[in-house]
């Protein structure tokens, strides 16, 4: 599991990787004979709600993956002053482009921006840190 949650942090997986870990996690859970005796959403509900607490890879992956880029809008690590400096040269992140020289495993954190903004609340505060014209606030 720890290496699932490694690979999980650093890289939004492909969709053939994610299936790939299910069919091994399935496999051992049944024998490996057959079809599963349970829905695989319902394996992956917590216990309080009926299920064996397997995380659904897909959502685990992009959550991990999410907490990157809340830290760059936050700018509370080393690692997100760096993105700032260096991959937004101090540009707005929302506003970002992500193709170019970017690496990968970068383009695939600019790729769920949009999921992010779903998830965000904003507070204006004195203002001094927030655009009305680049922060998706509407």
């Amino acid at each position: 599991i720890s290496m699932q949650c490694y690979w999980c942090n650093i890289f939004l997986l492909p969709m053939s990787t994610i299936k790939e870990c299910e069919r091994v996690l399935r496999s051992f859970l049944w024998g490996g004979r057959g079809r599963g005796k349970v829905k695989w959403a319902d394996v992956c509900k917590p216990f309080l709600e009926g299920g064996l607490g397997v995380r659904d890879l897909k959502t685990w992956n992009k959550a991990l993956l999410l907490k990157h880029l809340w830290s760059v809008l936050t700018e509370e690590s080393i690692w997100a002053k760096w993105c700032h400096a260096y991959l937004l040269h101090n540009s707005n992140l929302w506003t970002a482009t992500s193709h170019g020289h970017l690496s990968w495993s970068w383009r695939q954190i600019l790729r769920l921006r949009p999921l992010a903004k779903e998830h965000l609340i904003y507070k204006c505060g004195n203002g001094e840190q927030f655009s009305l014209w680049f922060d998706p606030w509407l």
